[in-house]
């Protein structure tokens, strides 16, 4: 009777895993779709479906520490041209849920080609480490808060800015 009932419970801890696994691979999912969203509202300059990713609230603080609320952060993104040459990733490292609110931990990796003051073409890396805030609310991951912890910045393959909070 006792094997039975340490095979039992092993069986129950590993549904119980499995369960917990799912959920956040489900998570996981959402907010990757919700970063994809992200990266598609800015790249096509779209303030409203920018707007509608964010929570009421959000704030985007900067590796030196410097806050842009939304109206700030669209308004940057609206304002910049657009770059054929650009590539970027975000990948989502670390995930905390604790009832509707998630902390994720990023990676966002993005390069370009640009062509510098004496004509030469230039190749840029960007790639920051940021802890970001998205809250769940009527059906809705929404991003709340984005802190840069963390950033590289390179021309042809020398660093030019490395900044960590």
């Amino acid at each position: 009777m006792a094997g039975f009932m340490r095979v039992a419970r092993l069986l129950i801890a590993i549904a119980l895993v499995g369960s917990v696994s799912a959920a956040e691979f489900g998570l996981r999912s959402r907010l990757e779709a919700q970063y994809a969203a992200m990266k598609a509202a800015m790249a096509a300059r779209d303030a409203n479906a920018i707007s509608a990713l964010l929570a009421p609230d959000f704030v985007s603080i900067d590796s030196s520490n410097q806050p842009k609320d939304a109206d700030r952060m669209i308004q940057d993104v609206v304002s910049l041209p657009p770059d054929p040459n650009k590539e970027s990733h975000t990948t989502l490292t670390h995930i905390v849920e604790t009832g509707d609110t998630a902390a994720v931990d990023t990676r966002y990796e993005m390069t370009t080609k640009k062509t510098g003051p004496e004509g030469k073409v230039r190749d840029i890396k960007l790639t920051a480490l940021s802890t970001d805030t998205w809250v769940h609310s009527n059906g809705l991951w929404r991003l709340k808060r984005t802190v840069t912890n963390e950033i590289d910045y390179q021309v042809d393959g020398q660093t030019v800015l490395h900044r960590v909070r």
